[in-house]
């Protein structure tokens, strides 16, 4: 089992975690990257690190990307249809936190069916649009891993979907598709992680995100 550490650890961070396969990632980088980084170097270099992996552009997940690919040299994708939400106040909600969304440039995009080969772990993405128009997830099918961004929550929350490109019809289309995975274990983009019967707390989203259509 490939070891998965939780490193963000500035308040109202989107969670940022640190893949130890045998090709290093970061899945998100939210947005305060000194205690991030700080984290980081507890388990591994940071120049160590490959590629840092976003699951949508809001500030919170991306907006310390330019601090840690300067200290990682590490590649930032994304998917397309986010791809225009970089620098954007609104469309990134970095308003919401008092700040200016950050310029950065992508090293390549994310897409439906892609998978990202860690050596020994293959994520395959999953655009899992309702929180943002270009969310994904990211599914570990060995080990039954689900990186689950803001589409799903612990407990049977939910991503909000009342900010830019969000749309709940979407996110009860995308947490169908999720209910049909295995999974074992979920890190979600927000709250803990959590291996308690999971594919039971996904039907649960699902019910709630059908509730408010």
């Amino acid at each position: 089992m490939v070891e998965v550490h939780k490193v963000s650890g500035a308040a109202y961070d989107g969670n940022v975690y640190l893949v130890m396969a045998k090709r290093p990632i970061l899945v998100d980088a939210g947005m305060v990257a000194e205690p991030t980084l700080k984290n980081i170097k507890k388990y591994v270099d940071p120049k160590e690190i490959e590629t840092i992996v976003l699951t949508h552009c809001h500030h919170d997940h991306a907006g310390a990307v330019p601090k840690l690919k300067e200290a990682t040299g590490a590649k930032v994708l994304l998917d397309q249809k986010e791809a225009g939400c970089i620098g954007d106040d609104f469309a990134s909600v970095s308003y919401l936190f008092g700040q200016e969304a950050p310029e950065f440039k992508l090293d390549g995009f994310l897409a439906e069916g892609q998978v990202l080969d860690l050596g020994d772990w293959k994520l395959e993405v999953l655009e899992t649009p309702g929180h943002s128009e270009g969310s994904i997830c990211l599914y570990e099918r060995t080990d039954k891993v689900l990186f689950s961004g803001d589409t799903v929550f612990p407990d049977g929350n939910i991503g909000r979907t009342d900010m830019f490109g969000g749309s709940t019809e979407n996110l009860v289309k995308s947490i169908e598709r999720l209910t049909k995975l295995d999974v074992r274990i979920m890190y979600p983009g927000h709250m803990e992680v959590t291996d308690r019967d999971v594919n039971r707390q996904i039907q649960l989203s699902l019910r709630f995100a059908r509730s408010i259509l």
